[in-house]
């Protein structure tokens, strides 16, 4: 509870910043006369300006399931099952499918920096927490923990997970790791190998094996799932190659980071990649092997899916990143980080209300 008190202030104001400022974007600025997806879903300015790119594949989900647009499959099946569980208790209106999506997100976030906060106070002071689930709000894309996007929810599980795992309360550890695991392909399941590792320090092997086993195996249940409705054993990677992307050797991915016709300006990208790079090296001197871990892990895949192009959202996953950062950015620095990341997110927030590509 205390963690929850000590994270809600820069929550509520940063989600106040987040909605001004889209609202602000799509009232004085005009958005591109051809949509890259669903134009104006609703007449509310800030449900519109909520859901953007990905987004509609979430919303198509919750409204259709996984039947019509085979590229769905990239997609997975938790946040969009809420949105409509959510939608139906609003009265299911193409509007309260948005409002559920927007809800969850931003609840979802709250349970992140409360966990977050939470998971950092067991080895260091509460401040630290604190500064963890700061520093995680004001990341440069954190946008995306805001809007439609399954972002929030893969964390707050994701964190829980661990959470649980660190108090040796293994039923909801691989609880929260089979729902993060139905969250976002791959790096949801990656919640495997903190809660593997800590179990493995307390008991052994065979314990750290069978703490790792609930997460990995709804992972392929779910892959053997969208087989069975699409008839195709590959559909995620037949719905990620379809945009050119898929697994790859994590350097792959740099090859055309200074081509302009995919990247309008690649240095903030390179440059998100080496901070959070950073971070995860300076995690194996800074925190325990099993957050070290995940931290490398989740950076890898986020890197081999050959494009950076959505790499920068990614990052807000390795939550281990902004632990480290709590540590070591402390006074004037920790001024300068959310200063120069809130700047930033409120330029990424405008572009993602009007459109533009946030990468």
């Amino acid at each position: 509870m205390s963690a929850l008190r000590a994270v809600l202030a820069p929550f509520v104001l940063t989600r106040i910043l987040t909605a001004v400022v889209a609202l602000a974007s799509v009232s004085l600025f005009s958005s591109p006369t051809t949509c890259p997806d669903v134009c104006h879903p609703s007449t509310n300015p800030l449900l519109d300006a909520a859901t953007r790119w990905d987004a509609k594949a979430y919303v198509d989900i919750a409204h259709d399931g996984y039947g019509p647009v085979p590229a769905n499959s990239a997609y997975f099946p938790l946040y969009p099952f809420l949105m409509r569980v959510v939608a139906t208790l609003f009265g299911g209106s193409d509007d309260a499918y948005l409002i559920a999506g927007v809800l969850i997100s931003n609840l979802a976030l709250l349970v992140a920096l409360a966990y977050l906060a939470s998971l950092v106070a067991i080895d260091h002071d509460a401040a630290a927490g604190t500064r963890a689930a700061l520093y995680l709000l004001v990341f440069p894309t954190s946008v995306f923990l805001a809007v439609v996007y399954p972002e929030s929810l893969l964390i707050a599980l994701s964190i829980g997970a661990v959470y649980h795992a660190r108090r040796a309360q293994w039923l909801p550890a691989a609880f929260l790791g089979v729902l993060a695991a139905l969250t976002r392909p791959f790096i949801g399941a990656a919640v495997a190998v903190p809660i593997a590792i800590e179990a493995y320090r307390k008991s052994g092997l065979r314990a750290a094996i069978a703490a790792a086993a609930p997460s990995s195996a709804a992972l392929v249940a779910w892959l053997l799932v969208l087989w069975r409705i699409t008839g195709d054993p590959k559909a995620i990677l037949t719905a990620e190659a379809n945009w050119g992307v898929g697994p790859s050797l994590p350097f792959h991915a740099f090859i055309d980071l200074f081509d302009p016709t995919v990247y309008g300006f690649p240095y903030f990208v390179l440059g998100f990649t080496l901070f959070i790079g950073a971070l995860v090296v300076f995690s194996w001197r800074l925190l325990r092997p099993s957050l070290a871990g995940y931290g490398t892990v989740v950076f890898l895949i986020s890197v081999a899916t050959g494009s950076l192009t959505s790499s920068p959202r990614y990052y807000l996953s390795v939550f281990p990143a902004f632990m480290v950062l709590a540590l070591v950015a402390r006074g004037w620095a920790g001024l300068a980080y959310v200063a120069v990341g809130a700047a930033i997110g409120v330029v990424f927030t405008a572009m993602y209300a009007l459109w533009y590509w946030v990468a």
